[in-house]
């Protein structure tokens, strides 16, 4: 059961600009959760009910064309997510062990939701041709940020992602009728980074890690007509 409340303005402050903001509020009752259980002696996962969660928090989001050849973009957002009521959740993983299997953890954060994150972005274009078509070259580079976040249901002090920041290029040359092609680059910087820890199941204190991706290169066609 979800109560939903958001409030917000959508504005244009100058010519070729955006300016949003929103407020937002989010309650639910009987929650449902993927938990993987970390007791010794088992290896199970399975679908775990919290009583009551709740997500609030700001975004800001704005655009900007400087001019007929640059633009730029940004976004930044804080979210609270919290159990206002969990108090039959699986042990932390340092609790693996204890003479108990469950633990109330109201309060806690919510796992996978960081406190800050944001995006920034520009791109320049310049009109040209390329096989004859008429369109622009252009060049971007863009930005993501995110706080750190606990990573488990149940919240563990070895089970916290870090913070990182991760940044992307793309070059090439676009059209709406015809060939574009572009070149494109992702984690340019090769950044090192985590996209889940989780305990493994039936352990004796084991973690394992979902890898962030490399950096990685492409190139892209795309006709159209």
């Amino acid at each position: 059961e979800v109560n939903h409340y958001e409030i917000g303005v959508k504005t244009s402050p100058f010519t070729n600009s955006i300016l949003n903001f929103t407020l937002y509020n989010t309650d639910i009752k009987n929650y449902q959760t993927q938990v993987q259980s970390p007791e010794l002696g088992v290896n199970r996962g399975y679908l775990a009910n919290a009583e009551g969660v709740r997500v609030r928090g700001a975004e800001l989001d704005a655009s900007i064309f400087v001019n007929k050849n640059f633009n730029l973009n940004g976004a930044i957002s804080y979210t609270e997510g919290i159990y206002t009521d969990f108090k039959n959740a699986p042990l932390p993983l340092e609790e693996t062990g204890a003479p108990v299997a469950f633990k109330d953890i109201s309060g806690s954060d919510l796992p996978g939701i960081s406190r800050w994150a944001g995006t920034l972005g520009g791109e320049y274009s310049n009109p040209g041709k390329l096989f004859g078509n008429n369109g622009k070259y252009f060049v971007g580079l863009d930005a993501f940020y995110r706080s750190d976040f606990s990573s488990s249901p149940s919240p563990s002090i070895y089970l916290v992602v870090p913070s990182y920041a991760l940044f992307n290029a793309r070059v090439g040359f676009r059209v709406s009728d015809g060939l574009s092609v572009f070149a494109w680059g992702r984690n340019i910087f090769d950044k090192d980074y985590y996209e889940q820890l989780l305990p493994a199941g039936g352990n004796a204190g084991q973690y394992a890690a979902v890898l962030g991706d490399q950096r990685t290169f492409g190139i892209t066609l795309k006709y159209s007509l």
